[in-house]
């Protein structure tokens, strides 16, 4: 099923490049986890002894027209081994109210507002109303000069068995969005969420949100109970942002067991991410930024807690935009415990 529906989505998508009113070709290369798609450039351990250096590109092609928007990314990773992965989907509109979504992975298409995470800047896959790929349809009731909106989604997940998907938004312009999504509910390890946030204050981000049975372990442990809240503000006059995330889980159960029916007791305490990104935009070429991360990880009859310090920037020229920094590692155990330096350098061609 997956390779056939990328197949088709790209080869929709490729059809469409010419006609449509907006296209984009962005290459990003280096070594860098958060747009590469691949580790960080350089690795050091806790004597500063280089373990490792990694290379890597992506390409990505966007397209927009009145009927049909999607994306095809190609990721190219240096990790150990040269391995390629590719990514696409495609979003068709015969009517503007009704889309028509399919790939093997909807990256932020579809994803509900108040699931983002503005420190992390990212979304947990539970804030997707039609999850992360597969196919299905999504109604979107909310036109452009709309007060009010409202958009249900309705999908069927990239895998071999049926794996429905859910997913509800309702929006007050300027005021509030709430939110719902139900994911692989013909499944025991069905997973729910609920998100509200509010937009009635200008700069600020309010965000809210509940998931029972979280399974998506990017930003933190498979817990049965899982809130988030996200907070951020922006002060124009002195140019800077900051913004801060916290999950955390709510009993020490995770990991649905299907033999059994039912969730596994963890040995000890309960999992917790909190991170904290800060923003300066310098001037017009250099935006400065520093994220802190700290995540309480559950082990069988331990714990281990980690920091991680990672001051970067982002210099903007003709030829596109370089990123680099600091990603420094601490541990509850060993304190300092390494350091990366990813960099990456990103160009990007549309009309």
């Amino acid at each position: 099923m997956e390779k056939s529906i990328i197949s088709v989505f790209t080869a929709l998508l490729l059809a469409s490049a010419a006609g449509a009113q907006n296209v984009s070709l962005t290459n990003t290369f280096g070594g860098n986890s958060d747009n590469v798609g691949t580790s960080d450039f350089l690795k050091f351990d806790k004597d500063a002894n280089k373990k490792d250096a990694t290379v890597g590109d992506r390409i990505q092609l966007d397209v927009a027209s009145e009927n049909v928007d999607g994306r095809i990314r190609l990721n190219i990773s240096g990790d150990k081994n040269w391995t390629t992965g590719l990514q696409a989907y495609a979003n068709v509109r015969p009517v503007q109210a009704l889309n028509i979504i399919g790939g093997n992975k909807f990256f932020w298409k579809w994803a509900t507002a108040p699931a983002y995470l503005p420190a992390i800047d990212d979304y947990l896959n539970h804030g997707k109303l039609a999850d992360d790929n597969g196919a299905g349809l999504v109604l979107n009731l909310a036109p452009e000069n709309s007060e009010i909106g409202f958009k249900f989604a309705a999908a069927a997940g990239n895998q071999s068995r049926l794996d429905l998907n859910l997913g509800a938004e309702f929006s007050i312009q300027d005021i509030v969005t709430i939110s719902a999504t139900a994911q692989d509910v013909t499944e025991k390890t069905r997973s729910i969420g609920a998100y509200v946030g509010l937009k009635s204050v200008k700069n600020l981000i309010l965000n809210a949100g509940y998931t029972y049975n979280n399974t998506d372990e990017n930003y933190i442990l498979g817990t049965q109970n899982l809130i988030q809240f996200s907070v951020g503000y922006t002060f124009e006059e002195l140019k800077f942002s900051l913004y801060a995330d916290l999950l955390a889980g709510l009993n020490n159960k995770s990991n649905f067991n299907t033999a059994a029916d039912d969730f596994a007791e963890l040995e000890s305490g309960i999992p917790l991410t909190a991170v904290v990104r800060a923003n300066y935009k310098a001037n017009e070429k250099l935006d400065l930024y520093t994220t802190i991360d700290f995540k309480h990880k559950l082990l069988p009859g331990s714990t281990s807690d980690t920091f991680t310090v990672y001051p970067y920037f982002d210099y903007y020229t003709s030829l596109g935009t370089i990123r680099s920094g600091l990603r420094v590692f601490f541990n509850d155990k060993d304190g300092f415990n390494g350091f990366n330096i990813p960099f990456s350098w990103q160009y990007k061609i549309s009309k």
